[in-house]
């Protein structure tokens, strides 16, 4: 079977699907990944194979950006409402549609999967007749996003001789949905064909090394400020711990000022290797970290900044496994006080482990393969 990917750029919509390409791949399926081509790495580092796609280089960051820069003024929680629809939506998706409906002619997939934020693939499967499954990259989009999404993409459909299908076309052929359910918010009565998939690798079980504890801090990749971290890691590095920051690609580790002895900083990190050592998380409740720390059993301090953020910190919350300070609410002694806690607190660490129990149950990436490999 031939099975073509479709994302959008960002880390945390491609990262969360490369468990279920890999499992497509061993099986013998052939598996071609259509995404900018910036992000091409983080597919072909993973042994996949994949072709750009859709706006990139200054087109992409000018589309993203001029959506983006108007999203500044907003509020964070209102921010989701008003970039989806805009920036997924009516920026991104016809360049994407594009260079989709000329690899469905040439490369003839029998089903495409598409990152829940990708919304030229349900247009194209439409137009080409091919069943088209939604990847989800976190907690399930609310209804009333992807309705405004439809309307802003209806031109779009129209010029293809269609009418925009509900929600903007996805779940056309199911949703695969990574969300463990403690941590589902919101209306789901929108969601069709629902097939639950296991969103992280499942960690074993083994004893953290000795000594004090080690808190992971981490703002993302698409939404770190470094002022924001700078007075995380603060109030972090006031207490008796050992520290590790990632900064991420776009801030100099230079750019937090010198440290003392317990806090590390660095660019990058294995961040399955780092959790595996881990005590407490820090972040801004993105969907890998908070996903993977949680698989771990790690209680969390969430820092929601914008994007689906605030539904993660909301049900981690909810589920009695984290934390959560919202962006006014953000000090060092608030963080200092909310980490004290969370190292503390049975509770918390319970709740943490009961969603990572969770985690464990929901299918594996390779029987979801098998399942959607024999629907076709």
């Amino acid at each position: 079977m031939r099975v073509l990917f479709s994302s959008t750029s960002g880390h945390g919509h491609v990262i969360p699907m490369l468990q279920l390409g890999r499992a497509f791949r061993q099986a013998g399926h052939e598996l071609l990944w259509a995404l900018s081509a910036a992000s091409m790495p983080l597919v072909t580092d993973a042994g996949l194979d994949a072709v750009p796609a859709g706006a990139h280089g200054d087109d992409e960051r000018a589309l993203r950006g001029a959506v983006l820069s108007q999203a500044q003024q907003l509020p964070g929680e209102e921010r989701p409402f008003f970039v989806f629809p805009r920036m997924f939506g009516e920026a991104l998706t016809p360049p994407m549609a594009a260079d989709l409906l000329e690899l469905a002619d040439t490369w003839q997939p029998d089903l495409i999967v598409h990152d829940q934020a990708e919304l030229a693939a349900p247009l194209v499967g439409e137009v080409r007749g091919i069943p088209t499954v939604t990847h989800s990259f976190g907690t399930a989009v609310p209804p009333s996003i992807l309705e405004e999404t439809a309307t802003r993409l209806a031109g779009l459909w129209h010029s293809h001789g269609l009418e925009v299908l509900p929600y903007a076309g996805c779940y056309r052929s199911g949703y695969l949905d990574i969300c463990p359910p403690s941590l589902q918010g919101g209306p789901l009565g929108h969601l069709t064909g629902v097939q639950r998939l296991r969103p992280v690798t499942v960690p074993g079980r083994g004893s953290r090394p000795p000594g004090d504890p080690l808190v992971y801090v981490t703002m993302g990749t698409a939404h770190n400020d470094a002022a924001v971290l700078r007075e995380v890691v603060d109030g972090v590095a006031r207490l008796p711990v050992r520290v590790l920051v990632a900064v991420g690609p776009r801030i100099d580790p230079a750019a937090l000022g010198s440290q003392p002895a317990h806090v590390r900083v660095e660019a990058w990190v294995d961040q399955l290797e780092v959790l595996s050592r881990t005590a407490v998380v820090v972040s801004h409740g993105g969907s890998g970290t908070f996903f993977g720390g949680l698989a771990h059993g790690l209680p969390q301090l969430c820092l929601p900044q914008a994007a689906d953020q605030f539904r993660n910190a909301e049900g981690g919350t909810r589920a009695g496994a984290s934390l959560a300070l919202r962006p006014g609410e953000v000090s060092a002694e608030s963080v200092r006080e909310a980490v004290e806690r969370l190292l503390a607190d049975p509770d918390l660490r319970a709740g943490a482990q009961r969603v990572a129990a969770e985690i464990a149950a929901m299918p594996s990436p390779e029987s979801v393969a098998s399942l959607l490999a024999s629907q076709r």
